[in-house]
């Protein structure tokens, strides 16, 4: 009896031995194939997530601003300038992919005239929008890079 039982250890250290130089090169590659596959989809909702919660910031920024807004020799407060370009980031939305371009199309000038957008500060400086809110859009970044959202 003895021996039978020192076969079936033995026989069970063999197999476990054998499990442990089994390859995991399978389950990497299926591991790799899963990453790829799901990765892009959850990085695309994420970054449009991202940009959208960005652009929703930066219309929110302008509309609270104590700043005018001169748009084609006009000047707007910071609740007007941001129904304009919260309506033209709803026309311009499927050609805008980061915060940057919804600079570009909605917040630095008029299609329409060709005209710069401008903000006029309380001690009357003057600087065009689209550095402005680039600014703010930096500061944005750094804030949230650090987690004080």
């Amino acid at each position: 009896m003895v021996t039978g039982y020192n076969k079936a250890v033995e026989l069970t250290v063999r197999i476990r031995e054998d499990q442990a130089h089994m390859p995991i090169w399978p389950l990497l590659l299926l591991l790799t194939i899963l990453l790829a596959v799901v990765s892009p989809w959850s990085m695309a909702a994420r970054q449009a997530e991202d940009l959208d919660a960005t652009v929703q910031y930066l219309i929110t920024y302008v509309k609270e601003s104590d700043v005018a807004f001169e748009r084609n020799s006009s000047r707007y407060t910071g609740s007007e300038a941001a129904q304009h370009i919260n309506k033209k980031y709803r026309h311009f939305r499927d050609d805008i992919d980061t915060p940057e371009k919804f600079i570009e199309l909605c917040a630095t000038g008029s299609l329409m005239t060709g005209k710069a957008y401008f903000i006029i500060t309380g001690q009357g400086e003057q600087l065009p929008s689209g550095e402005w809110l680039n600014n703010e859009l930096s500061v944005y970044r750094l804030r949230n890079e650090h987690g004080n959202r």
